[in-house]
């Protein structure tokens, strides 16, 4: 699916230099009424429910607090919409890294016999979709890891519902989808038969093509993953919060207090930015109560060296340089043409930016730095002893070092700029476009005829 929309932005790029030039022939107009061909209302309609479907409607969040009010669940998910216009990329980023979270569990329990344990309860774990009820302490939801600990060791059995049951829970029925499949199909359609035809695409509508492409990218990443589900399972433990952790022994963690959970020796959800990193820069936190009520929706994911880290390069590349097709559109001013043009570059510069610092703290988080050490060096006892430094090293540091927060606060900050003058922008240049923006598809002209 994704090398069939990047097929076709590569060839909207080929076409469009020509659709909409630089320096129309034809006079600008700003509103238009819909006459014979489309008018702004068309344009702004068309787009603007497009993105509605490819935000609003696609967001697979995790699973709420039990008693959470509604209005509170509303709002976070309109944060999330305006999140996923601000940066699709970042979404189906997140997506790609719960899907692999959710493959590894599914790794994990069967290397423990355990092979009823699909990508489904991968997911739907990790959603915060299981939650334990200690004797001594309130419940609590815990991901994959924290309910593998629990079973392999006996303090529960294996969870009875199956992969059917999970998605009985899912509120996504097969009108949603239909309805976000036919109208992203429909306005892909339209942009592309625009573009053969050499008639000009609004920056808005070329933005909108970019939701597109990643809501498809996401909405593949999220294939087994639950929309919206509400009730999640109950798991009561036998043993105490305090019995578990006395008989953990000497894992790390396990003598410490926790910060989110008491399981937090096992998994402890690190890092998320609404309970870890916005402390840091003193803002305001995300649920306060603990442990934790709710699984937050913002944990940074640890893809690592796999073929999905290989498609979210190439999707979350191909998104940013989507831009670049509009380099020579028409802009109402020259100054707003440069700054489109400055705004591109910065866009993917800091992107990739983003990317190298990520796969580099990656390969230490994972430790594949030091299995190609070992690769690279003959295994005497000296090279082990470092690649037992480098092994201690990793779990004792944070997970996201003091270097990668200096570097990458004023890359967000100038990514941040960028993209909302380029979110501005596709509003603005509405007040003047050429009058070929108007005109509609001749769809004959693709019907064979004698």
């Amino acid at each position: 699916m994704e090398s069939w929309l990047l097929a076709t932005i590569l060839h909207l790029g080929a076409v469009s230099a020509q659709a909409n030039p630089a320096a129309p022939s034809g006079t600008t107009y700003g509103w238009v009424d819909q006459a014979n061909g489309r008018g702004t209302f068309d344009i702004l309609w068309g787009s603007l429910f497009t993105i509605f479907l490819c935000t609003w409607t696609s967001l697979h969040l995790n699973i709420p607090a039990l008693k959470e009010r509604r209005i509170h669940r509303w709002l976070r998910k309109l944060r999330w919409m305006v999140q996923a216009i601000m940066g699709p990329e970042f979404v189906v980023a997140f997506a790609t890294g719960q899907k692999v979270e959710a493959r590894r569990s599914v790794e994990q329990w069967k290397r423990s016999g355990y092979t009823g344990w699909t990508m489904r309860h991968g997911f739907y774990a990790n959603m915060g979709g299981f939650i334990v009820e200690p004797r001594d302490s309130k419940p609590f939801p815990v991901n994959s890891k924290q309910l593998h600990y629990l079973v392999t060791r006996g303090y529960t059995p294996f969870p009875l519902i199956t992969g059917k049951e999970i998605w009985d829970k899912s509120k996504q029925d097969g009108f949603q989808k239909i309805l976000t499949l036919v109208q992203t199909l429909w306005f892909s359609i339209q942009v592309l038969g625009r573009a053969i035809q050499h008639l000009p695409i609004t920056t808005l509508e070329l933005q909108t093509f970019g939701f597109v492409f990643c809501t498809f990218a996401a909405y593949y990443q999220w294939s087994n993953k639950p929309l919206d589900v509400e009730s999640p399972t109950f798991i009561k433990l036998e043993a105490s919060t305090a019995q578990i952790l006395v008989e953990a022994g000497n894992l790390p963690g396990a003598s410490k207090p926790y910060s989110f959970t008491p399981l937090d020796f096992i998994d402890n959800q690190s890092p998320s930015w609404l309970t870890e990193i916005q402390p840091r820069l003193h803002f305001r936190m995300g649920p306060r109560e603990r442990p934790l009520p709710r699984f937050t929706n913002d944990k940074f994911p640890v893809i690592g060296a796999s073929r999905d880290a290989f498609v979210l390069f190439t999707v979350i590349m191909a998104y940013c340089c989507l831009h670049f097709i509009a380099w020579k559109f028409f802009f109402p001013t020259h100054t707003e043409r440069i700054l489109w043009h400055v705004g591109c570059i910065v866009i993917v510069a800091t992107t990739f930016i983003f990317l190298a610092c990520e796969t580099y703290q990656d390969g230490h988080r994972l430790g594949r730095w030091q299995r190609w050490y070992l690769k690279l060096f003959p295994k005497n006892p000296v090279h082990l002893a470092r690649v037992d430094t480098m092994e201690k090293r990793r779990r004792e540091m944070e997970f996201v070092p003091f270097w990668e927060v200096v570097i990458m606060s004023p890359v967000t900050m100038v990514y941040t700029l960028a993209r909302t003058y380029i979110i501005v922008e596709v509003f603005v240049s509405l007040r003047s476009l050429p009058s070929g923006a108007f005109n509609s598809v001749n769809w004959s002209n693709f019907i064979p005829h004698v």
